[in-house]
């Protein structure tokens, strides 16, 4: 039994979405060993992660990796970005690390509470990462939004309720709050696509795939 988000349930479509374009040889940034994504067209797939319990492949900053320049055709990079203390650097390695035609496939929040403090630094905006992005040398070319005002309002509820409540050490909390954040997803993801435009200045975050010329 898992408490539902509308971030959890958005992020997975957009990486579902996506991971098919990514081919050869892949690295995935951030991921340890509980989190390989299913990228059908990968010939070969390794993680990166800082942390030395991870279980990842390689162990080492995102903002230095130990790889040579032009060996990687696709990098996945989730929920990491916000939290590097330079994210220039970052994507100025993953820009040095992928061949030419190279894709990236990054997400970041534009809106979340603070987690794995103090390693918490930024949040983004659609044009923020498109300035970071174009700065780096790449070519955007899909900028997607996730989530509208009411997912966003949604998420933050859950969110709240899961620090208040810690239902995951708890197990009657876990059965009340299962199926209410459930319903609440639900209609928070139905109500976003009834929305007016003035609704999608709101966004939980955003998914950005780019292309090394």
């Amino acid at each position: 039994m898992i408490i539902s988000q509308p971030d959890r349930v958005l992020l997975q479509e957009q990486i579902s979405a996506y991971t098919p374009l990514l081919k050869g040889d892949l690295l995935d940034i951030g991921a340890g060993s509980v989190r390989r994504y299913f990228c059908p067209n990968a010939t070969s797939y390794r993680t990166l992660d800082c942390n030395h319990a991870s279980g990842a492949d390689i162990i080492a900053s995102a903002e230095a990796i130990p790889l040579p320049d032009n060996c990687i055709d696709s990098i996945l990079c989730t929920q990491v970005l916000e939290h590097v203390a330079h994210p220039n650097k970052v994507l100025q390695e993953i820009y040095r690390l992928l061949r030419p035609g190279g894709l990236c496939l990054l997400t970041a929040p534009q809106m979340n509470e603070l987690h794995e403090e103090p390693h918490d630094y930024f949040r983004y905006t659609c044009f923020g990462l498109r300035v970071l992005f174009e700065d780096t040398g790449f070519v955007v070319e899909h900028l997607d939004q996730r989530g509208g005002y009411h997912a966003t309002l949604a998420q933050m509820r859950i969110r709240e309720m899961i620090n208040q409540w810690r239902p995951y050490e708890r197990t009657l909390v876990m059965w009340l709050l299962a199926p209410w954040s459930n319903l609440l997803t639900r209609y928070a993801l139905w109500r976003d696509t009834h929305a007016n435009d003035r609704s999608w200045k709101h966004a939980i975050g955003w998914c950005v795939l780019a292309k090394k010329p």
